[in-house]
């Protein structure tokens, strides 16, 4: 057997004489979580499983998720040396060193989620010194108080998430400087009440998604950033009242997106008439997405009739 699914199945454990069955030594595929997209989206509204021990004997495992941090299976997996996606949950902060140490081993690793056990745990990442030399996906969800000195050295990281991490610098300083990156994402990621996005940084970004930064008053993109943008999400900033300043210089954005935006915003925006309409009219497809129960969204066109009126409630 090489490959044993869970996705969507109702489990939270999986017992320890399963896993170390003799058949399941060559597994490279092991996946069990369920989602619930009726709720709002927290940080434990994708449900993980338990492994106590024995995840040890996976020595062939080369994708592991969503399973829950403990002791025994922090220490197990750095026997998991052909491990190339890896999503773990539930992490105390005073498990982080361990999982640093671990890491360190994993020289396959190319995808790498952490959860912390709330939105209010911090992720203790500091002592790892590099991150793992092929890592291309990275998400990090839980508080933190800086960037980890390895977070500049992400030479090769394509896609990077960042959720309720509430930085208090701008997270852009950094991250704007990672060579390759093409998709970021941040939610509840930044504390701070400006943004600024410097002229040739993001060279190769194509999706930037910024959710639940409450503070941001105001963010700026100078000419020469982002130059290959091609779909921008903002949402659930209420006191960001106008689009980004410099948003006109994105000439290759095809698609944004606004999530849950006050009125004053929308009235901005509205063609013919709003003071901001000049600096989107460039863009093919612009639309707003408001919630209508858990996870779900009803969408409309930007100068759709019924978007002011939806924009009031």
């Amino acid at each position: 057997m090489k490959t044993m699914d869970f996705e969507g199945a109702p489990i939270d454990y999986i017992p320890e004489e399963v896993v170390e069955i003799s058949g399941l030594s060559k597994l490279r595929y092991l996946a069990a979580y369920f989602e619930n997209k009726d709720i709002e989206y927290n940080i434990n509204s994708r449900q993980a499983v338990k492994i106590h021990s024995g995840i040890e004997c996976l020595q062939s495992l080369e994708k592991l998720f969503k399973i829950e941090a403990n002791d025994a299976l922090i220490v197990g997996l750095g026997s998991l040396r052909q491990l190339r996606k890896l999503e773990i949950s539930k992490l105390k902060r005073e498990c982080g060193i361990a999982l640093c140490t671990t890491l360190k081993k994993m020289s396959n690793l190319r995808s790498l989620t952490i959860s912390a056990t709330s939105e209010e745990e911090f992720l203790e990442l500091q002592l790892m010194s590099s991150p793992p030399p092929l890592l291309q996906a990275l998400c990090l969800r839980g508080r933190l108080e800086r960037f980890s000195e390895w977070i500049p050295k992400l030479k090769s990281i394509v896609k990077f998430h960042l959720t309720y991490s509430r930085l208090m610098d701008d997270p852009f300083k950094v991250l704007q400087a990672l060579p390759n990156l093409m998709h970021l994402w941040l939610n509840d990621g930044y504390e701070g009440e400006q943004s600024h996005m410097e002229g040739g940084g993001f060279p190769k970004l194509k999706y930037l998604g910024l959710r639940n930064l409450r503070g941001l008053n105001r963010l700026i993109i100078d000419e020469g950033s982002l130059p290959l943008l091609e779909r921008l999400t903002i949402g659930s900033c209420p006191l960001l009242k106008e689009v980004p300043s410099g948003i006109h210089h994105l000439k290759s954005l095809k698609h944004m997106q606004f999530y849950d935006m006050p009125r004053e915003f929308v009235l901005s925006l509205q063609p013919g008439e709003g003071p901001d309409f000049w600096k989107v009219k460039h863009i093919p497809t612009v639309d707003f997405w408001y919630r209508i129960k858990g996870e779900n969204y009803k969408g409309y066109d930007l100068g759709h009739p019924e978007l002011l009126k939806r924009s009031q409630n």
